[in-house]
């Protein structure tokens, strides 16, 4: 089950918003080798994981994270204009009330393929539902360009910023997504997803502590 996290009901999510850092970790540093954002304690936390920050948590029966993301007003610090802002070579780096960078994207644990693929897509889904909610018009965002075809599959309407620019640890590209209630139906009968897909509650699922085991596998 998908849920919003936000300034409001954080302290209640606090071990998941934990655990959260310490998959990032694993996933950014550990598996892909972003070192730049190595951290000793094992937590991937940066300048953007502020108050202003919004997550999207995918999360198991027992509370425990499976995947999730970072949404950000555009209008205030993000990943796109404070570092990535060189990938925007076409027109400006967004900066609009209606919206919002999603970044720091992830599906985490041992799951199928056919799960998998459906979780990556459930996520797209939650983010969706949050920007209709809030009346934004557009998501925009710095992704590897492993990530397009997803977006792709799930006939995104895409707005390229900018070309494809190599980093360290890959290449990227800068875009907007179209947010559109179309999109969310034909995604939701494409992969067999039954809306809504993401809850508001001030409470999570009873957590169970897996901090040690996300380290120590």
């Amino acid at each position: 089950m998908l849920y919003f996290v936000d300034r409001h009901n954080r302290s209640q999510f606090a071990g998941q918003i934990e655990e959260m850092y310490r998959i990032r970790h694993r996933i950014y540093v550990d598996e892909r080798g972003w070192k730049a954002i190595a951290k000793p304690d094992g937590r991937e936390i940066d300048q953007f994981d502020t108050e202003d920050a919004l997550y999207i948590l995918a999360l198991d029966d027992c509370g425990a994270v499976m995947g999730g993301t970072r949404l950000l007003p555009t209008t205030g610090p993000h990943l796109m204009r404070d570092v990535f802002a060189h990938t925007v070579t076409w027109g400006r780096v967004p900066c609009d009330a209606r919206i919002y960078e999603i970044s720091r994207y992830f599906v985490w644990g041992n799951l199928r393929r056919e799960a998998r693929a459906k979780l990556v897509h459930e996520l797209l889904c939650g983010v969706l539902e949050f920007a209709m909610e809030r009346g934004i018009s557009h998501l925009s965002g710095v992704f590897d360009t492993f990530f397009i075809p997803r977006f792709l599959e799930g006939n995104w309407k895409i707005h390229h910023l900018g070309l494809p620019t190599e980093y360290p640890e890959g290449v990227c590209a800068s875009f907007m997504l179209e947010v559109d209630r179309a999109r969310l139906t034909q995604m939701h009968e494409r992969f067999g997803i039954a809306g809504p897909s993401l809850f508001y509650s001030h409470f999570p699922p009873a957590y169970i502590d897996r901090r040690a085991d996300v380290i120590a596998a």
